[in-house]
Order: C-alpha cells, then sequence, then structure tokens
C-alpha cells in the first residue's frame, strides 16, 4: 500500500514502516493519546517528524540518522502532547497548530459544533471546497463515524497543518455564537470570516511584521494564542460580527 501511495515519497518507504510500527506499539500500549484523532495521514505526519528534527518538513535526512528509540520517542511525545520548548525549537502557538494540524487533531465537540451549523445553513465553503447540509445531516447524525470521515475529507483539502487549524477554530467560534448570528447567509465562506479577522488584527497591530506569509496570513497571526484580548478567537469573532450581524 505505502509503495503506491501517491503521497508517501517512496524513496524513503522504510522510514514509513518504521513510524506504522511505532504508531502501531503506541495505539496498543495507550490508546487514549488519540482521542480527537480519527484517522492518521502517514504522509502528514513524517513531515512532521522532519520538520521537528531538522526545521524543514521536506529534509528527511536527520530524520533517518534518529536510532529506533529516539524516533519512538518523538512520535510519543507528539501525541501525548509532551513537546517542549526544549525540543529542538521554542513552542509557539504556530508549533502547536502544525502539530494538532499534522496529527488531524481536532477539539471536543468539534463535529456536534459544525453539524449544529449544518442545520442552520446550505452549506459551509471551505476556502472553495463546500460541503453541502443535504443530504448529509439528513443520512446521518453528529456522532456517526461517517460524518466524522466526511468531515475529515473536507477538512483534508487544506494542505498547509497550521492553516487547517485556523480553519478549526473558525468553525468552533462560529458555532459558539451560531445562536446570535442575525443574518445567516446561504453559504457560509469560512475563507472570509479568517481573512477578515486577520485585516482586524493586522490593523490593531501594526508593529507586526506582516510580509512573511503563508496562503495571505501573517506568520504573526499563527503565533497568536487562541484566547485572550487579542487572541485569534476574539478576532474570529469580531469578524462573524461584523459579517453576519
Amino acid at each position: 500500500v505505502l509503495r503506491h501511495s501517491n503521497k508517501c515519497n517512496n524513496s524513503y518507504f522504510p522510514i514509513y514502516q518504521e513510524v506504522l510500527n511505532y504508531l502501531s506499539q503506541i495505539i496498543q500500549k495507550n490508546s487514549s493519546l488519540f482521542k480527537g484523532i480519527l484517522r492518521i495521514r502517514l504522509d502528514l505526519l513524517v513531515k512532521l517528524i522532519a520538520k521537528e528534527t531538522s526545521g524543514d518538513e521536506k529534509v528527511f535526512d536527520k530524520m533517518c540518522d534518529l536510532k529506533p528509540i529516539q524516533l519512538y520517542q518523538l512520535i510519543y511525545k507528539l501525541f501525548s502532547g509532551g513537546i517542549s520548548t526544549s525540543d529542538n525549537e521554542e513552542l509557539t502557538w504556530e508549533r502547536i497548530r502544525y502539530i494538532d494540524g499534522s496529527l488531524n487533531r481536532l477539539p471536543k465537540n468539534f463535529h456536534h459544533s459544525l453539524y449544529s451549523l449544518l442545520n442552520t445553513t446550505s452549506g459551509i465553503d471551505l476556502d472553495g471546497n463546500i460541503i453541502r447540509s443535504f443530504p448529509l445531516i439528513d443520512e446521518m447524525t453528529a456522532g456517526e463515524p461517517q460524518f466524522a470521515i466526511n468531515i475529515s475529507n473536507w477538512l483534508d483539502k487544506i494542505s498547509q497543518p497550521q492553516l487547517r487549524q485556523l480553519y478549526v477554530e473558525t468553525i468552533m467560534i462560529l458555532g459558539s455564537l451560531q445562536k446570535m448570528i442575525k443574518n445567516v447567509p446561504d453559504v457560509i465562506e469560512l475563507q472570509a470570516i479568517l481573512y477578515q479577522a486577520h485585516d482586524i488584527f493586522i490593523h490593531d497591530c501594526a508593529n507586526h511584521d506582516s510580509s512573511m506569509s503563508l496562503c495571505g496570513i501573517s506568520q504573526a497571526f499563527y503565533l497568536t494564542p487562541p484566547t485572550g484580548q487579542y487572541g485569534t478567537l476574539n478576532y474570529l469573532a469580531i469578524a462573524i460580527a461584523q459579517l453576519y450581524y
């Protein structure tokens, strides 16, 4: 299967096998570490390990030089949340979002929040990829595995892990504010909300360097924690109020 995957670099086939083996061991010993993770994309996990070891997701050499116990411990740390500031680089919110996005980790009640949102509109647009409310919510409940799989496939359209997590944050704050939204559009555009929030952030924090960006979002925004007066969730809430109240 790995050799025929178009997402896995076959020249590093042994490292993929090794990662799979350690994943299996960790799941058997401590399955609770995988709460909020429906499935694991091996290509993203290996890129994450490469980035943690070399600082670049495309440079595999240092990862391949790890001793078996070192690779096992790193994988365990990633899933247990044990990565710290002593592990190669500072533990910033951009790094946390990159890790969570690469692991496909979702917050508690995410699927219920999204299901509830789909009940109020005909669809939700994720950067040009629209998930339609119908027949999805007619055929499935929020707790069904098949609903979660559909949502996972939809989120996988976003290839940048840290951007994916910002969209997850957008969905969560939308869900918490949905009862207060007066003008629900036919299709909720997540990108419009996120970029509006980012524009407000840049206006408030003019001292930040907004030149460095990923997909139009400045690095300063990725580095910003979710909570607090100047957190991303606050800016997303303001954007929602401006667009839909």
